[in-house]
């Protein structure tokens, strides 16, 4: 049995696979999942016919990419205590799953350094496009069970779905370790409007909602010590949406929410406690 499942996800990206899922597979221990996402290139049938020992899960009828979900569909394949989620753009060096399995406890949960302190972004500039590698994420299967995976909810290539699960482990008071940058080997190149090109939702548009809508999950669930259900998730991120629309000219977004509505017994009082979330920006 494997002891880590290395799952990753292919819409429109079947020549970075052909390159990344070498080194998936070559990794000692592991079991890799291949989730075709609605891929026009047939991603699964390459799979099955290239590289039969790979578990294959085919998606239909999602035009639109949401990489969270794929990443939750793929989870449920897994058979390994461990799970390590890898862009298909990422070339693995062939030590990562060893000092994975090695350094990485049912405690605690991995991800890549900050893009800024990342040594592959000492001497360029860190673009939009760039390869940040913030989406590679070891965690128990368990835990990740726990959370109830990633937030799906969130749309758009900058709606910071990785970030979200980083704040709902740190919550739940899982020990973050950061893994060294030699555990890849390379990065695959390509430009933004690759990024972008099977999303619906723009750059800028699903980084602001997203930003208002985890950053306000993030202090109800510390109010209340839990995860927030479906249906509450559904109607903050309608709120963040509508927040984010704006008024003409205006650089900020902002959101109230009334989360406790109390009258206090014999006074002629009541008390109420409001999370606001304001996000401002600068034009360039």
């Amino acid at each position: 049995m494997a002891a880590l499942s290395i799952i990753t996800v292919c819409k429109g990206r079947l020549s970075h696979l052909k390159k990344s899922l070498p080194k998936f597979i070559a990794q000692n221990r592991c079991e890799v999942i291949v989730v075709d996402y609605d891929c026009p290139e047939n991603t699964a049938d390459y799979v099955t016919s290239d590289h039969p020992g790979v578990k294959v899960v085919k998606v239909q009828n999602r035009p639109n990419f949401n990489n969270w979900e794929a990443r939750n569909i793929g989870a449920k394949q897994a058979s390994a205590d461990l799970l390590a989620f890898v862009d298909a753009d990422v070339i693995l060096a062939p030590n990562f799953a060893d000092w994975v399995l090695d350094n990485i406890s049912p405690e605690a949960f991995g991800k890549m350094p900050h893009a800024l302190a990342q040594q592959i972004h000492a001497h360029e500039e860190l673009t939009p496009a760039a390869n940040r590698l913030e989406g590679l994420l070891v965690v128990p299967r368990e835990t990740f069970v726990e959370l109830e995976g990633y937030d799906d909810i969130l749309l758009g290539w900058g709606a910071g779905g990785d970030l979200d699960i980083c704040d709902r482990l740190l919550l739940k008071d899982q020990k973050i370790i950061i893994l060294p940058e030699t555990l890849v080997e390379s990065t695959i190149d390509h430009s933004m409007d690759d990024r972008v090109r099977f999303h619906k939702m723009s750059l800028s548009n699903s980084h602001l909602v997203g930003t208002l809508y985890r950053t306000s999950k993030n202090s109800l669930m510390r109010i209340f010590g839990k995860n927030m259900p479906l249906e509450e998730r559904k109607r903050l991120y309608a709120l963040s949406q509508r927040a984010a629309v704006g008024k003409p000219g205006s650089n900020s977004a902002k959101m109230d929410l009334l989360v406790i509505s109390r009258k206090i017994p014999g006074a002629n009082y009541k008390i109420e406690q409001t999370v606001t979330t304001k996000v401002t920006w600068e034009e360039r």
